[in-house]
């Protein structure tokens, strides 16, 4: 396993893992992550966990970039720490109805199945969050069935709306707000991933466990209207 440990700019570290797996490479992000929250020192500003590396943004005014090096690389030496990477899973709710599922009628002439098998496939799964990006509250999610996996479309769609559940290559993702994309969206969900009013901001992070859950077009309309 090899990582490589390097200045962005003037006040932020990357380090970069190569020659890993996926699932190794997000183990080795989450574990860097955990060591640096249990070490965390005040002129560190923010990190950002992506597929196979870790950014960590800090004070220059605070501490040098040697310094900044040497915490990383003693944190690197601590390990996983196995009990911080157990989360709740996330349950969230999706509506399938065709008027949200704008692709799976072409999903399933692609793959052969009918639309109800896609369905069970998506929602039997478990996911991991990869990393955000893309837009605010965006999860890359590993762990889509391998029988799903779709190439994403050729031509993007210029508007996607927010809440829309899709699947590009091998991950699946959830669109926070309305944007272009190029993925196929499977159906959409009422839970809102990225609220700026909130503290955190996103719903979901690096590491979350996701499970997707099938509602009705009806439950949907009705959701969060409660007393």
């Amino acid at each position: 396993m090899i990582h490589f440990i390097e200045p962005l700019g003037d006040s932020a570290a990357i380090v970069v893992w190569r020659q890993v797996s996926d699932d190794e490479s997000a183990l080795c992000v989450q574990s860097l992550a955990a060591a640096l929250n249990r070490q965390w020192h005040p002129a560190y500003e923010a990190m950002t966990q992506a597929f196979a590396s870790l950014t960590l943004h800090y004070s220059p005014l605070s501490l040098q970039w040697h310094e900044v090096r040497t915490r990383i690389e003693a944190a690197l030496r601590c390990g996983l720490k196995v009990d911080e990477h157990v989360t709740p899973v996330v349950e969230i709710p999706v509506c399938y109805d065709p008027k949200f599922g704008l692709d799976l009628s072409d999903l399933s002439q692609v793959h052969q199945l009918p639309s109800d098998e896609i369905i069970r496939l998506h929602t039997a799964a478990e996911y991991k969050v990869r990393m955000i990006g893309f837009s605010p509250g965006f999860p890359y999610l590993a762990g889509l069935p391998d029988v799903l996996a779709t190439a994403r479309r050729s031509s993007p769609r210029l508007k996607v709306h927010g809440g829309s559940v899709a699947i590009g290559g091998r991950q699946c993702g959830i669109y926070p707000i309305e944007t272009p994309g190029g993925w196929h969206i499977l159906g959409r969900t009422p839970v809102s991933l990225f609220r700026p009013e909130c503290e955190p901001p996103c719903l979901l992070t690096a590491g979350d466990s996701v499970r997707f859950f099938p509602i009705t077009a009806q439950e949907f309309a009705a959701w969060g209207t409660g007393p």
